[in-house]
């Protein structure tokens, strides 16, 4: 058992079932089309199901999705009263009883081939998780900003070697989200740390890997999300992104992709410059060096801008914007995470010590 052949390849002539976890809370708006995008596969129907797990939605969430309950059979509705994801996540694997199982955003809709094409990617690639393609796209009319942050999020210039944000080429991935799973890799390495309010998939996927087991990417698997519609909320977003980065590789002592630290380390050369400049000697060189690194980055928006110029009027100008506050947001949720994880561990010891 290894990297390539994943966790007890399923035969695929079986049809394994399929089991769909969606994750919610106060989804309203977005959870019929959701679930019914999963429950109007091409595979046979009987080998379906769907996992809503609610978090104490305050408006209808939970009554849309009772409604496609009481209509289909293959659908069901749990409560998650710790109203984070990785609960949530957890109590959706353990109400299905599917021999895979695929995570959900509750924003999206998943391709109607998306079931049938799983299962190959399984059977083809012999992993034990594989993942699939995100495509951000813009509520129509949502405005130009909100079609620039699309794109910045679906772009090598925003999100680096995130390929499943992008690519079109299958390969080995260090993660890609929605993730698929073979049951029996949750006995081997356990479920979703719940200690985590984000970046809990891409911690289960790091175990994973240090357990022998790689993800397999495969662009066929597509499904639609909607990226946030202002900087303020992206920025709020990419801040989590980032705080809970920190943590994770804090808890494992180990980066994933180097990609991670691409973020922070710009966020600490821009902060860090002009205090050099102020406290060391050859101010000149050192300020020097500050600019290029600030010019080269600054070259990079405008490359992420001009790479969009055939976008709607408005929207490549804005993309700098976007792909700036990805930048920013993530390296300084980063640093803050990475403060807050070591003010942690020296209390944790204090405690111990005395």
């Amino acid at each position: 058992m290894n990297a390539t052949t994943g966790v007890g390849a399923a035969n695929v002539t079986e049809r394994p079932t399929v089991g769909f976890v969606v994750a919610t809370l106060d989804e309203e708006a977005a959870i019929e089309v959701c679930v019914r995008s999963l429950l109007d596969q091409r595979y046979p129907a009987d080998k379906i199901e769907v996992v809503v797990v609610d978090g104490g939605s305050t408006d209808r969430t939970r009554e849309v999705v009772c409604a496609l309950a009481a209509a289909d059979g293959r659908v069901r509705l749990l409560h998650n009263p710790a109203r984070i994801a990785a609960s949530a996540f957890n109590i959706g694997v353990a109400g299905t009883t599917a021999d895979l199982v695929s995570l959900v955003s509750a924003h999206s809709t998943t391709d109607p081939d998306y079931a049938a094409l799983l299962v190959d990617a399984f059977g083809s690639s012999g992993a034990a998780l594989v993942g699939g393609r995100m495509d951000a796209e813009a509520l129509p009319g949502a405005g130009p900003i909100a079609e620039a942050i699309s794109r910045a999020t679906s772009s090598p210039f925003g999100l680096g070697s995130a390929r499943f944000h992008y690519s079109d080429a299958p390969g080995w991935v260090d993660t890609a989200f929605p993730g698929a799973y073979r049951r029996e890799l949750f006995a081997q390495i356990g479920g979703f740390d719940e200690a985590l309010g984000r970046n809990q998939d891409d911690e289960l996927h790091l175990r994973a890997r240090l357990a022998g087991h790689r993800m397999w990417f495969d662009p066929r698997l597509r499904s639609s999300y909607r990226p946030r519609r202002t900087l303020r909320a992206l920025w709020h977003q990419y801040f989590q992104y980032g705080w809970w980065r920190a943590v994770t590789i804090h808890k494992h002592r180990r980066v994933a992709s180097l990609r991670h630290l691409a973020p922070a380390a710009l966020v600490a050369g821009l902060a860090s410059g002009p205090v050099l400049v102020a406290m060391a000697g050859r101010r000149r060189l050192i300020a020097g060096t500050w600019a290029g690194g600030i010019a080269s980055w600054a070259g990079v928006l405008a490359l992420a801008g001009w790479r969009e110029r055939g976008a709607p009027p408005g929207v490549p100008g804005r993309v700098p914007a976007a792909v700036g506050c990805l930048h920013l947001a993530y390296g300084a949720g980063f640093w803050a995470g990475a403060a807050r994880a070591a003010m942690d561990h020296t209390r944790r010891r204090r405690g111990t010590d005395g």
